[in-house]
């Protein structure tokens, strides 16, 4: 039974990610700009894809909660995400920078607990129009293909991916990563990405000390989906999400395929440890 709420949640999911595709590009180089308490960038276009992706899922799953990055408070039906089977939690555009400035990568992130944790995942990157999704028990896929998060053979090259921020917690990281590991650090601005590109294999780990609820709801059921492992920076795992904790609060994570994961865990634990 699960299977088929799943699926009918994953179809809703597909199209408002698509919706989102199309009211980004009618805003994008004229969307009015603005910053938020944390110094955050957010545009009226963010504001739209938002209240339209909220409006839609009221609308068809109305005892459904609803946690948006830009509209941190349940529902318009006012279902509270504490109580409510299912919560939808929302990244309108992930990299509202780049979508700002023009540079091209930004995704839309959709990712639906269940009893507070992931069970449906869509990651829309809208520029290339790849589209990630995962079903709880059911793998990850691109584009309808099925994807792996594949250890690359030892001796290659890894990318890790990660953030910019210049918080003292991630330049340790990143000096470890590049100096000590002689890893190859990757950006593109968008933490779910980062976690699809896990998912797909393309990068070997990600990591973010910075990172909200919306960054990787999606993110971490496609990796998980596809293989891999995403937990704390301590190893302890992510889930259940604590939906009564305040929503600016971070949630640092680290991803990778199981091999890679391992290997970033040697990096970051002895720096989390109590």
């Amino acid at each position: 039974m699960n299977q088929t709420v799943y699926h009918d949640v994953l179809s809703l999911a597909r199209e408002l990610a698509h919706d989102a595709v199309g009211m980004a590009a009618s805003y994008l180089g004229n969307a009015a700009t603005s910053f938020k308490a944390d110094q955050s960038v957010v545009t009226e276009a963010d504001q739209a894809i938002q209240a339209h992706i909220a409006h839609q899922v009221a609308k068809q799953f109305p005892d459904h909660a609803f946690i948006g990055e830009e509209l941190i408070a349940s529902s318009p039906a006012s279902i509270d995400p504490l109580t409510a089977r299912f919560t939808w939690v929302v990244d309108p555009i992930d990299g509202t920078r780049n979508f700002v400035a023009g540079f091209p990568s930004y995704a839309t992130s959709i990712g639906v607990l269940e009893h507070f944790k992931p069970v449906v995942a869509v990651v829309h990157e809208h520029m290339l129009n790849r589209s990630y999704t995962a079903v709880k028990g059911d793998g990850a896929k691109l584009d309808g293909h099925a994807i792996s998060a594949v250890a690359p053979p030892l001796g290659a090259d890894l990318l890790m991916a990660g953030p910019s921020s210049k918080d003292q917690p991630t330049t340790k990281i990143l000096q470890q990563i590049i100096i000590s590991k002689g890893l190859i650090y990757r950006n593109v601005g968008s933490s779910a990405m980062h976690l699809a590109m896990v998912a797909d294999g393309c990068c070997a780990g990600a990591f973010a000390h910075r990172c909200k609820l919306w960054d990787i709801a999606a993110g971490l059921l496609l990796v998980e989906e596809a293989g891999g492992v995403v937990t704390m920076l301590t190893g302890e795992p992510l889930t259940p999400f604590n939906l009564s904790a305040d929503m600016q609060a971070n949630i640092p994570f680290i991803a990778g395929n199981p091999r890679d994961h391992q290997l970033l865990l040697e990096i970051t634990r002895p720096m989390f440890a109590l």
